[in-house]
């Protein structure tokens, strides 16, 4: 839009400074939280963005209860204080768990492992939203509203209870401009925290433990500070400061944040990073910057474009001044490390046994169509899920299992696999030549990957390609060219050599022939100067390095492999099912995938292939069965999430199976 004078320029500039400040503001609070908690760790925390979402349905739920009231007087302004004192103490206390679960175990022998055991744990915290909505008064069960890929979260909105005044017409100010003091109210709020979060670390006996080490964790120890405690009392402060901008947020916008997930503090992160580790100032100013990108890109572009320019502010952010803006480079944060417990493979341990079970499943996998027939199973679907699950962990456990790095954008390639097959089978082109096509999109993605992240190592690693994962699902969702949220249905079926494959099962062996040839594939790569540069690589970078290996470029060669295998499970999905949407690259099933490879041993084949059965079978036959049992035995109305059956407690077990299996990996690795 065109600005048609000078005042209106000046007018709508001023308006949207204030609108962006006061968004800014609320996104500052949670920031410096994040910022005095990653400062002594060094590892983010993925479940952050939930305690703070989950804090402020806490906030909301009680004022609903109680029946608060904004024209009570002194009474409302006693219980809100109370409400807030309550919240603090919960997310602290919640805080404080995460820790002795998801970093006290680690400390000292896995970078890898906190990072992955708090997003498990994220997707528990998760469900817990889902279950919390159904408690809720407004909660209709027969009237399901969900959108498709966004399970339902608490969102009911309370009373406004901050003042709803503009201070530019009380003031008879002649702008057309709207400043509430609300806005203002929420500004000096953000302020007044980062000058009172600097003065604490600067003058307080815990702020200076925290700084001390923050900077130097064995010189701390050495001058009788007690790291575990400090780090204890950290996540806790973190809490409260998680509860104070919850309590802000929820009465800024009247409800609570609906945005839930790992990737909800994503922002959070980036406001930090950007005002430098360990600044609260500087959290402050970026998220005060964040605020007023955001509502530039609203206005003049479009709000459902602005997720994904904060992504790509949030990439730029790590890749070319991932320490800040204000503070000074420490190469010692960013250097190459060793190869991490959680993933370390065992590649020779009972060999003999591994190629038994894997001619077992070669032989059940070729014979299971004809058993299926006559038991009369009708499993002819789920087989084909099972065998693009295998090309997905079998591709992931090349990048992880192999070459130690993860990749948590890693279904964005299995996305354009399916999208692109999706614009190509209703042009009649050959199947062979899609999947061709497919392989070499995706693995294109994986060469821009991994020359992205070639500067960065463990959790900014797992940051940017989360982000990363993160942009090409807002792609999927505001791209016109994809269907939107619709996608695309209703697909003619693949032709090879102008023979149609309608059948279930002729779907099923044409992929068992590629999970087959990409498990030899796997073997011999295991094998090869390649697979045995991989591995050096991931033991001891520096090492590999003055051994003469290509670091870098086998590396990326990892990152393109693994994508191209994903852009095939892709296409194979596009053709078995005739039907793509955006939920197909969801963090539900990266998170399958995940518990898949590291279930089975990080590198291990075989490991690879009992994890995907498991994890699918448990899905799909497991769970429904619980489900047909505990139905008769189910209260009236009670749900779990937004299904009426155990089935919506999927985000629940599959963070639960990727926090129990990263638990015992790295304990396991750091015994031998």
């Amino acid at each position: 839009m065109i600005c048609h004078s000078i005042s209106h320029c000046s007018e709508l500039t001023l308006q949207l400074l204030i609108y962006g400040f006061s968004s800014g503001a609320v996104l500052a609070l949670n920031a410096i939280g994040v910022t005095v908690v990653y400062s002594l760790v060094r590892i983010l925390n993925l479940a952050q963005g939930d305690v703070f979402a989950l804090t402020s349905v806490l906030i909301t739920t009680l004022i609903g209860a109680i029946g608060v009231q904004p024209n009570g007087g002194i009474a409302t302004f006693g219980i809100l204080g109370l409400i807030l004192i309550v919240a603090g103490v919960a997310s602290a206390l919640l805080m404080v768990l995460i820790e002795r679960a998801a970093f006290q175990p680690f400390r000292g022998r896995s970078q890898l492992a906190p990072l992955m055991a708090t997003l498990g744990i994220s997707f528990i915290l998760y469900q817990v939203a889902l279950i919390w909505r159904t408690t809720l008064p407004s909660w209709i069960p027969q009237d399901h509203r969900s959108v498709p890929g966004l399970p339902e979260v608490p969102v009911d909105r309370i009373p406004a209870f901050l003042p709803n005044v503009d201070l530019m017409q009380w003031l008879g100010l002649p702008i057309d401009v709207t400043l509430q003091a609300s806005d203002l109210l929420v500004l000096l709020l953000a302020v007044g925290a980062a000058i009172g979060v600097q003065v604490f670390l600067q003058r307080s006996l815990l702020g200076k433990s925290i700084r001390a080490c923050a900077q130097n964790p064995l010189l701390a120890q050495l001058c009788g500070i007690n790291l575990n405690q400090t780090i204890r009392w950290t996540f806790a402060f973190g809490g409260l400061l998680a509860a104070l901008a919850a309590f802000v947020f929820a009465l800024y916008y009247e409800r609570p944040v609906g945005f839930h997930g790992a990737e909800s503090g994503l922002l959070a992160f980036a406001a930090a990073i950007l005002g430098g580790i360990g600044n609260p100032i500087g959290a402050l100013g970026s998220g005060l910057l964040i605020g007023v990108f955001e509502a530039i890109s609203d206005y003049f572009l479009s709000t459902q474009w602005t997720p994904v320019l904060l992504q790509l502010v949030l990439i730029a952010v790590l890749l070319f001044r991932p320490t800040g803006i204000t503070a000074e480079a420490h190469l010692s944060d960013f250097a190459p490390t060793g190869r991490d417990a959680a993933t370390t493979p065992e590649l020779h341990s009972h060999s003999r046994l591994n190629r038994y079970l894997l001619q077992g499943f070669v032989l059940l996998a070729l014979l299971f169509p004809a058993i299926d027939a006559l038991l009369h199973w009708h499993r002819e679907i789920l087989n084909l899920e099972v065998g693009i699950y295998l090309l997905l962990a079998l591709g992931l456990n090349l990048l992880l299992g192999l070459a130690g790095l993860l990749d948590l954008g890693y279904l964005v390639s299995f996305g354009i696999g399916a999208y692109l097959t999706a614009k190509l089978l209703p042009l009649s082109i050959d199947f062979l030549l899609i999947l061709g096509l497919s392989i070499g999109f995706a693995a294109l993605f994986g060469i821009l990957k991994g020359k992205l992240v070639q500067r960065l190592q463990n959790d900014y690693l797992a940051v940017i390609t989360l982000t990363l994962g993160l942009l090409g699902s807002q792609l999927l969702v505001s791209w016109d060219w994809t269907g939107g949220t619709g996608g695309i249905a209703a697909l003619p079926p693949p032709q090879i050599l102008s023979h149609p494959l309608s059948g279930a099962i002729a779907k099923y062996y044409l992929v068992l022939l590629l999970v087959l040839s990409l498990i030899l594939i796997s073997q011999r790569l295991i094998r090869s100067r390649i697979g045995r540069a991989w591995l050096a690589s991931s033991e001891d970078e520096t090492a590999a390095v003055s051994c003469g290996i290509d670091v870098p470029g086998y590396q990326l060669l990892a990152f393109t492999l693994s994508s191209g295998v994903a852009g095939l499970a892709g296409s194979l999905y596009a053709g078995s099912f005739a039907y793509v949407a955006p939920n197909i690259v969801s963090f539900q099933i990266l998170a399958m995938v995940l518990a898949m490879v590291i279930l089975g041993g990080a590198g291990n084949i075989v490991g690879a292939i009992l994890g995907t059965l498991l994890i699918t079978g448990y899905d799909k036959l497991f769970i429904p069965w619980l489900g047909s049992v505990l139905a008769p035995l189910q209260p009236h109305h009670w749900h779990f999430g937004s299904a009426p059956d155990v089935r919506g407690l999927s985000y629940f077990t599959f963070g639960l199976a990727i926090y129990l299996t990263i638990l015992l990996r790295a304990r396991q690795r750091s015994s031998v």
